[in-house]
């Protein structure tokens, strides 16, 4: 037989003498080994380059920190009360220049100004106190009393806007007598505002039962500048949302360090 093999008792070769594989054990004459474990402990980590191309900000340093109430102190609340006594100064001044025409349209007085300063037509104060003394003289039960409370429609609202900038003077005198937290004013001067704007898109309007004739906005409002009373109040209500708005901002509270 051309592969017949040669046995001996150590190995099984072929008639060539390549050595064959070894006859497979059985199962009952091998051992298995003992599973091996091994534990690893994986902490995750997370890092974070930083690009190439980001600009570096400038270093804050300690004029970019707002201490938080606890950590408020003597310096800083006096650094505080100096700032709205100052907002506050500009306020209350500002509020004046803006109520001031209404109390001398009230009592009859003009002012020699490029624009119509005094009112004489929407003297809130004046036509509101007329609307009551006429109420009273008629027992407010006559259609004169019902004529003259719509005829003060529009200056009842200027009057409404009026009391927000009562609130305002007042917020002022507070900031002048040491207040530390900042006062805003932004709010009631925006409400001011509105009212002086409806008053002014009722006379675009014309309404026939407030017994207000309708205007031309650019002959009667801009080109009239110097003439419309609606032109000088719009302005200074403008104004006034203008300053109210440089006060707060400026003396804005901000805790923490600015980032």
């Amino acid at each position: 037989m051309a592969d017949e093999k040669i046995k001996n008792k150590n190995r099984l070769v072929d008639s060539n003498g390549i050595r064959l594989a070894p006859t497979p054990i059985r199962n009952s004459d091998y051992h298995v080994l003992p599973s091996v474990r091994q534990e690893f402990v994986l902490e995750p980590s997370l890092q974070i380059d930083e690009p190439r191309d980001e600009i570096s900000h400038e270093v804050s340093t300690t004029n970019d920190f707002q201490p938080k109430v606890k950590d408020k102190n003597k310096k800083w609340k006096r650094q505080k009360r100096g700032k709205n006594i100052v907002f506050g100064a500009i306020m209350i001044v500002f509020t004046v220049i803006v109520v001031l025409p209404y109390i001398l349209a009230a009592i009859g007085q003009e002012a020699s100004l490029p624009i119509k300063y005094v009112p004489t037509e929407l003297n809130a104060i004046g036509n509101v106190i007329d609307a009551f003394k006429v109420s009273a003289e008629n027992g407010w039960a006559s259609g004169a009393v019902k004529e003259v409370w719509l005829d003060a429609v529009p200056s009842l609202v200027l009057c409404f806007g009026l009391l927000f900038l009562v609130f305002n003077a007042i917020k002022s005198l507070c900031a002048l007598l040491g207040a530390v937290r900042p006062v805003k004013y932004i709010a009631n001067a925006i409400v001011y505002l509105v009212c002086v704007l409806t008053v002014l898109v009722i006379y675009l309007m014309g309404v026939n039962l407030f017994s207000v004739a309708q205007i031309d906005f650019m002959d009667d409002f801009l080109r009239a500048y110097s003439t419309s009373e609606l032109f000088a109040l719009v302005v200074l209500a403008i104004a006034n949302v203008i300053v109210s708005m440089i006060c707060t901002l400026i003396n804005k509270d901000k805790l923490g360090y600015i980032g």
